[in-house]
């Protein structure tokens, strides 16, 4: 590809005009990429062939395995070489977006790393938005040329959910507890914090017994800000009181504060009618902010959903 072309390229979004790639520009070809580009929207179809080798690197011998978590907000990949996660990715979860240029966003991303196309052996996908599960494998069926497995009823886990109907039980929930599992002796509460707070408890005996479920800090904060005029959004930082002098610190203490107190107060309500304590852990984008200021003992795993992914792959693919 000329630079001209290429430079063209990364304006519309489609690579990072980065020294990595700049400096390989000589050795790109006529027939790497084939788009199509729109004038009225700058859009474009991205089709690369199996053997394209757009930016030369040493092949590595390993074989890996992408997982990719996809939430109401953000999309995160892990890249595992065995057991071992060895890189996360983070996009924006976007319903306007399509296969073609979540692929685009998923190529770029793995040739920045330096790893090539073909070193990956599988995908496995958890989902909360069946929009977008569809066109994320499809990006990782052209980019990729691998099929996807699609956490899911009929998808082995070995996880019992004890529920009044597993099948409603969120794809990122269950990777959460089969991690869980996996590390850490029961009894245990899997607390996920996201876009909803989601306490998963676990019984002695490994099984997924029940899960409640309350608005998560920033769907909270946006009902508050958006139903009243007067106050604006604030960031997540915890303030030295509880007690608010300003509108700023008043809000912040309200709901950062406030979740710790749920948090804490949730896991002794579970406690108490399990009648034993329980090893409790976090994950999720909010967490960490969380996990610091409460009173009970709570071990963060920001990854625990990537690597119960890892593991389910593991059931249900034979080596």
């Amino acid at each position: 590809m000329p630079p001209q072309k290429y430079a063209a390229f990364c304006r519309m979004g489609a690579l990072r005009t980065t020294p990595e790639y700049t400096h390989t520009l000589p050795h790109f070809s006529q027939n790497i990429f084939h788009y199509v580009k729109k004038a009225e929207n700058r859009s474009f179809i991205l089709k690369l062939p199996k053997n394209c080798d757009t930016i030369p690197s040493e092949r590595s011998e390993m074989y890996m395995l992408l997982t990719a978590d996809i939430g109401n907000t953000n999309i995160k990949f892990g890249i595992f070489n065995q057991r071992e996660l060895i890189r996360t990715l983070t996009i924006s979860c976007n319903k306007a977006k399509t296969a073609d240029e979540y692929g685009v966003e998923l190529y770029s991303l793995i040739r920045v790393m330096g790893i090539h196309r073909d070193d990956f052996s599988g995908c496995i996908i958890s989902s909360v938005v069946p929009l977008i599960t569809t066109r994320i494998e499809d990006a990782v069926r052209d980019i990729l040329g691998v099929d996807s497995i699609i956490v899911g009823p009929g998808v082995k886990t070995g996880l019992n959910i004890c529920i009044d109907d597993p099948s409603t039980l969120g794809a990122d929930l269950v990777c959460a507890c089969v991690a869980a599992n996996a590390y850490n002796k029961p009894p245990m509460i899997v607390i996920s914090m996201g876009t909803a707070t989601v306490w998963c408890v676990i019984d002695q005996h490994g099984n997924m017994i029940g899960c409640p479920i309350a608005p998560g800090m920033s769907v909270s904060l946006e009902a508050l800000t958006k139903n009243t005029a007067l106050l604006q959004g604030v960031d997540f930082s915890a303030p030295s009181s509880v007690i608010g002098k300003n509108t700023d610190k008043s809000i912040r203490a309200g709901v950062v504060w406030g979740t710790v107190c749920m948090i804490d107060g949730m896991i002794d309500r579970i406690e108490k009618e399990l009648g034993q304590k329980c090893h409790v852990i976090a994950t999720g984008g909010l967490a960490k902010t969380i996990v610091e200021h409460c009173e009970h003992k709570i071990d963060l795993h920001e990854n625990l959903i990537l690597n119960g992914l890892c593991r389910i792959y593991e059931k249900n693919v034979k080596r």
